[in-house]
């Protein structure tokens, strides 16, 4: 019994990389657009699925330990997630910045964005994988 849960530990913390993809490496932000990241942290009561999120005019299915980068101009952002009406997030992003957007999607499905500090966000980033690269 023992041996089939550590078994099962082990197999939970190999797998839990989930997203594939290059890892995150920072990048100069535009002088005359704000550059902003969407990230999914690997969680041990994270939901599997992946809800469709769209934030500014991109839209992504973001695995977990998954993050997707892009371009906005200077004004008002929206991140909100298909599959849950009450899931928003509103900021005014600034040309010249970065802003790392944390997504957390619990077991029952309920998704939750936070606007995390730069610092914070860069250090928790880290640990996902690009998602969503446009050919």
């Amino acid at each position: 019994m023992i041996r089939a849960l550590i078994a099962t530990l082990a197999c939970i913390t190999l797998a839990g990389c989930g997203a594939q993809g290059e890892a995150y490496q920072p990048r100069a932000t535009p002088a005359s657009e704000a550059l902003i990241y969407v990230y999914r942290p690997y969680g041990l009561l994270s939901s599997q699925s992946n809800p469709m999120i769209t934030c500014g005019h991109e839209s992504i299915e973001l695995e977990t330990s998954g993050f997707y980068e892009f371009l906005a101009d200077s004004g008002p952002v929206t991140c909100a997630a298909a599959s849950d009406s009450a899931a928003q997030l509103k900021f005014d992003a600034h040309a010249g910045e970065q802003y790392f957007i944390k997504e957390d999607v619990a077991s029952t499905g309920h998704v939750q964005f936070k606007l995390m500090d730069a610092d914070v966000g860069r250090d928790q980033i880290k640990e996902c994988s690009r998602q969503g690269i446009k050919q």
